[in-house]
């Protein structure tokens, strides 16, 4: 136990760190999921630091919360062709990177999963974190979304996030996972669908209303193909479905989700030019 809290301890320093870093070093700021991955040296220190806490965080997290689907086991070693077809259609070809951020949520969904069951969300909308951040703890948007959910200040201190020059929760896997399964969970109630959920995640909850009482409709499909949804929202969806696909072998909408995944590739999906 003692390891457990020191591992958390060297976590939390880590984050609070590169918090400041960033804060004061503007020019290291990138989008949150962006395919583009040219980043700095800096950079790249901070993603395998990262990567080495939160691995020891995940190795914890398995040995009392273990994933009843056998879904991590295989995300940890998925089909070459599948992989190979997902970067190529949603992460501009970039298989590397792909596998890798396939391999850092994998070592997180011992703690993300249970708590997106505890709040009645679908275990599968953990993809949501490699469509956003890659799985980066620590990721940044040129908007200001930041976290592996990529919350904007005014949505995290909504759902009870400490948002502050000091103090940024959305650094906080624990916390910030909360409150994305409690907003996808709010999303679903006011909109009845999961693809809505997540389309209102990235556009927001507005835009999505207006384009649901334009279209007289909650289809998302009808919604996209009528173009009443901003382009990056029409391919967000269909990349999380996919990456739910390799991820877990599933998806939350079901067999009701391959129309959807038939939508056009994608550079990349992240929610920084919505307005959540």
């Amino acid at each position: 136990m003692r390891n457990r809290f020191q591992q958390l301890g060297t976590l939390v320093v880590l984050i609070a760190w590169a918090a400041s870093a960033w804060s004061q070093t503007a020019r290291y700021t990138v989008p949150a999921a962006s395919v583009e991955y040219d980043f700095s040296a800096y950079h790249q220190t901070l993603t395998n630091k990262a990567d080495v806490a939160l691995a020891s965080l995940a190795h914890g997290a398995e040995t009392s919360t273990p994933i009843a689907d056998g879904g991590t086991n295989r995300a940890a070693h998925p089909d070459a062709a599948i992989l190979q077809h997902f970067a190529q259609q949603y992460w501009n070809g970039d298989h590397e990177n792909a596998r890798r951020a396939l391999e850092r949520v994998t070592r997180l969904r011992p703690t993300l999963d249970p708590i997106l069951r505890a709040e009645g969300v679908p275990h599968e909308l953990v993809a949501v974190v490699i469509v956003e951040s890659g799985g980066r703890p620590m990721a940044l948007s040129p908007k200001g979304a930041r976290g592996i959910w990529q919350f904007m200040p005014e949505t995290a201190r909504r759902y009870g996030l400490t948002v502050t020059g000091e103090t940024d929760e959305r650094l906080d896997v624990q916390k910030s996972t909360l409150a994305a399964a409690q907003y996808l969970r709010d999303l679903h109630v006011r909109f009845g669908d999961w693809s809505l959920a997540l389309a209102a995640y990235n556009a927001g909850e507005k835009l999505v209303q207006n384009a649901v009482l334009r279209a007289g409709s909650k289809d998302f499909a009808l919604l996209s193909r009528n173009r009443l949804l901003p382009a990056e929202t029409r391919t967000y969806v269909p990349a999380v479905l996919a990456a739910s696909n390799l991820l877990t072998g599933t998806n939350p909408l079901g067999s009701g989700g391959r129309q959807i995944l038939g939508s056009a590739a994608v550079r990349y999906a992240s929610s920084a030019a919505g307005s959540q």
